[in-house]
């Protein structure tokens, strides 16, 4: 079982997100290049197959950019997710910083 953030887990959210999405890998690449990601379409596609890693912000630029695509169509349902969390869990509280 992947530990939640992990790479598998992440690419599998990924996969999900991408597959049900009316989008092409490579128009997906293209708004990933645009935001900042470095990795190359044959890289990206080895990643979302498994046969490659990516950093962590490569891998979160990633998701980024299909949910940033999906959110501008309009689209409804799945989203890729992050490398971590961007918000503290409800269960997490403040942390006393003196």
């Amino acid at each position: 079982m992947a530990v939640p953030g992990d790479e598998d887990e992440q690419r599998q959210g990924f996969r999900l997100a991408f597959e049900a999405a009316p989008l092409t890998l490579e128009q997906i690449w293209i708004k990933y290049f645009g935001i900042g990601g470095k990795a190359g379409l044959t890289e990206v596609q080895a990643y979302v197959y498994g046969a490659l890693s990516l950093p962590p912000i490569e891998r979160d630029i990633l998701a980024h950019a299909l949910n940033e695509t999906l959110n501008g169509m309009g689209v409804n349902g799945r989203r890729a997710g992050y490398s971590q969390a961007i918000y503290p869990k409800a269960d997490e509280g403040e942390r006393d910083t003196n």
